[in-house]
């Protein structure tokens, strides 16, 4: 009977306890947020597809679970606007892309300073056609 009623006290407090740490750690960051990631990464499959910012400052990167994140450099990253294929290099046994870790594009290394959950790129405008002269 007295295991039973210590039982029934350490229950109630054991569950408070949980739900309070719950509340602390706030909700699971949305695909949107912004908010600090670091992408899952153990295969060259685990990167999906990439979309390089105009600028060079930055490169939006989809995993293999299709969720994007937004990766920006230290320094501007000249080559990668023009990449057609990009590589990593991450901290020995490392399981995932985070601040620190290179991006390759050509012959450039671009160390990355931050890593956001993002939504896709923004669809860039098009190009106007040249107007064929009159003839």
């Amino acid at each position: 009977m007295f295991r039973k009623t210590i039982l029934a006290c350490a229950l109630p407090l054991m569950f408070a306890a949980t739900a309070a740490s719950a509340q602390q750690s706030g909700p699971t960051p949305g695909p949107k947020s912004g908010e600090q990631a670091s992408i899952p990464f153990f295969t060259q499959s685990d990167i999906r597809t990439f979309d390089a910012t105009d600028s060079g400052d930055g490169v939006y990167v989809q995993d293999a679970r299709r969720n994007w994140y937004y990766v920006s450099f230290l320094s501007r990253c000249n080559n990668l606007p023009f990449a057609i294929g990009v590589g990593f290099k991450t901290f020995p046994g490392a399981s995932e892309i985070d601040r620190g870790d290179t991006i390759f594009a050509g012959r450039e290394r671009c160390q990355i300073a931050n890593i956001v959950h993002s939504g896709p790129p923004p669809v860039k405008a098009k190009k106007a056609k040249k107007a064929k002269p009159a003839a």
